[in-house]
Formats: C-alpha cells, sequence, structure tokens
C-alpha cells in the first residue's frame, strides 16, 4: 500500500481514535461519579452501566492495540498482513459498538416506557431499530472477518444501515422524551426549572449520538473513496458517546437533587423516582 493511501485510509479512524480517548476520560469520572453518588440504584441498571463501562474499556484498549499495529509494528512494512489484511481488533471493535448501542438504547427505551406511560407501540418502533442496528452491526462484522480483507470495511452496505438504524433510533428517543416531558414544563415546578434542565439533558445526549451516527452513515454512502474512509472517524467515537451519553443522564440526577434539597418548597420532580 502506498504512503498516501495508507494515510488516507487510517488517518481519519486515528483522528475519531484520539478524540474517543478524551471521550473515555471522561467516560471514566462519569463512571467513578455515579458508582459514589448513586449506590443504591437497583441492581440491574448498576449490572448494565457496568457492563456498559466495561465494553468500552475493552473497546478502547483493542482499539489502541489496532493503530499500535498498524503505525508502528507496520511501519513502511508492504506485506499482505500489514496492507490488505483485516485485523481481528477491528472486528471485535465492531462487535462492541453495537453491544454498547443497544445496550444504552434498550436504556433509553425503558425510560421513553416510563414517560410515555407505557406506549407499546411507541417502544417497540424504538426496540425494531434497536434490533436492527444490532444485526446488521453483526452482520458486518462477521462479514470482516470471513473476508479477511479490509477493503471490505468501506465496500459493505451492512455498516450504512446499521449507523442509520442507529441513527433513526436514538431520534425517536429523543423527539419522543421532548414531547412527554414538554407539557410538565407548564406545572409548579417550572419556577425551579426541573423538568426543563432533565428535557435539556436528555435530549442532548440523544442528539449527540444521533449526529454521531448520521456522520457514519452520510460518509459511508458517497461513491468517492477519500470520502468513505472518512466514516472511520465518527464510527471509532460511536462506543465512547453511547457510554458518554448514559452516564450523562443518569449523573445529571445528582444536581436535580441538590437543587431541589436547597429548595424544600418546591415541588417534587415526579420523574426522578422513575429513572433509578
Amino acid at each position: 500500500m502506498e504512503a498516501s493511501t495508507f494515510r488516507l485510509v487510517w488517518a481519519p479512524g486515528l483522528i475519531g481514535m484520539t478524540i474517543g480517548f478524551a471521550l473515555y476520560g471522561a467516560s471514566i469520572a462519569q463512571y467513578l461519579f455515579y458508582i459514589r453518588f448513586f449506590r443504591n440504584d437497583r441492581h440491574i441498571l448498576k449490572f448494565v452501566v457496568s457492563i456498559v463501562f466495561m465494553f468500552d474499556t475493552v473497546h478502547t484498549a483493542i482499539t489502541g492495540r489496532f493503530y499500535w499495529r498498524m503505525l508502528v509494528l507496520c511501519r513502511q512494512i508492504t506485506s499482505y498482513e500489514c496492507s490488505f489484511a483485516l485485523p481481528w481488533e477491528l472486528s471485535v471493535t465492531m462487535i462492541i459498538t453495537c453491544l454498547v448501542a443497544f445496550c444504552v438504547q434498550c436504556f433509553y427505551a425503558h425510560r421513553v416506557w416510563i414517560m410515555s406511560a407505557r406506549n407499546k407501540p411507541l417502544i417497540c418502533l424504538v426496540l425494531i431499530f434497536a434490533c436492527a442496528q444490532l444485526v446488521f452491526g453483526m452482520l458486518f462484522a462477521a462479514d470482516g472477518y470471513s473476508t479477511q480483507n479490509v477493503t471490505v470495511l468501506f465496500n459493505n452496505w451492512f455498516c450504512s444501515v446499521t449507523s442509520l438504524a442507529s441513527a433513526i433510533c436514538d431520534l425517536i428517543i429523543t423527539i419522543s422524551a421532548f414531547i412527554y416531558l414538554r407539557p410538565l414544563r407548564h406545572s409548579a415546578i417550572r419556577k425551579v426549572h426541573y423538568i426543563q434542565q432533565f428535557n435539556f439533558i436528555f435530549m442532548q445526549m440523544g442528539l449527540v449520538t444521533s449526529i454521531t451516527s448520521l456522520m457514519v452513515t452520510i460518509f459511508y454512502s458517497q461513491f468517492h473513496t477519500s470520502v468513505v474512509y472518512l466514516a472511520s472517524a465518527p464510527t471509532m467515537m460511536l462506543s465512547k458517546a453511547y457510554t458518554n451519553s448514559m452516564l450523562a443522564v443518569l449523573n445529571a440526577r445528582k444536581s436535580i437533587r441538590d437543587r431541589e434539597r436547597a429548595n424544600p418548597s418546591a415541588v417534587e420532580l415526579p420523574t426522578l423516582p422513575l429513572i433509578r
């Protein structure tokens, strides 16, 4: 592989990995904050949070190992293993990204289930897209592992379907949260802005994951090869975006409850006991 082609293929992913490492640092801080202040959360929720963080940790380690191999160990080596063979690390990172996205989307689906008073059609729609991104993501990883050729990363429609399904799922969750939380703004709670704060955090985190997934879809849908390679940058950040999104929503309860204690005359936020 020529030097210019090598840079074109792996440079966007390296940039995405660098940003991802910074996001992982934020994930560590958020996870430590969570286990310190929310020890009384239900065991199933703490288990899901720990699993997501563990997956993201493994993703970070494997991603770093992959780029160490490609940029250091394979530097100026033109063998097939260094130029065209698809390393096992990439297949594993794809699987982990899909699993993290699915866990976080199921977490958000449960929140929307509570907010919408058990709107079954809505939740089924969310779960359909969440399962679609998981299934097609696994097919994408399996296809790459079976072909053992790096070119499959940029010539496989499974990736576009995976990222598009994930983006649609996140948008449905974000819009649903906005719709169901907005009517509460006219209640007595408005004077302390609890609902506005939680609504803003929920929508902000949903938009982050939606935009990241949409970037993958847009770049991957381009026919120009140099543009397709750019998809690897947001792909490397997806796992971190979902992990931080979930932890940010959970940790937001701390500041809201602190305000509630500081203003005992205010009406209690109804959704807080339900999101434990």
